[in-house]
C-alpha cells in the first residue's frame, strides 16, 4: 500500500482526526477528497486524482478533474478578437469624452 500524504486541508492545527467512517474505533488518517469523510488506511482508494473513500467518490473526482482540465484548456486559448475589442472600446470612450468636453467645457 502507498503511504498517505496528508495535505494542509486534511487536519487543522490542534484538531483531532475523527474515527474512520466505515470502521468505528479505528483512527482516520485522511479525509476523502470528494465527500470529506474521514477514512483509515484500509478504506482509502488512492488514484491519480487523490485519495477517496469509495469507487463512487473516485469516479466523481475523476469527472471533476476532467472538467477542470477542459475549462483550463478553454481558458488558456487566446481570444483573437480581444485586442480589437479593446481598441474599439478605447476609441468609443475617447469620442464620448470629446463630445462631453466640446459640449460642456468648451462653450463660449
Amino acid at each position: 500500500m502507498l503511504p498517505v500524504r496528508v495535505g494542509p486541508g486534511a487536519r487543522r492545527k490542534g484538531e483531532e482526526m475523527a474515527d474512520c467512517f466505515y470502521h468505528t474505533g479505528r483512527p482516520a488518517v485522511v479525509r476523502c477528497k470528494q465527500c470529506g469523510r474521514p477514512i483509515c488506511t484500509h478504506c482509502r482508494h488512492i488514484t491519480e486524482h487523490g485519495i477517496f473513500c469509495s469507487d463512487d467518490c473516485a469516479a466523481k473526482g475523476a469527472v471533476f478533474a476532467k472538467r477542470v482540465q477542459e475549462l483550463d484548456a478553454k481558458r488558456s486559448k487566446p481570444n483573437r478578437w480581444a485586442p480589437l475589442v479593446r481598441i474599439v472600446i478605447l476609441i468609443v470612450a475617447l469620442i464620448v469624452l470629446y463630445i462631453v468636453a466640446k459640449r460642456f467645457l468648451l462653450q463660449p
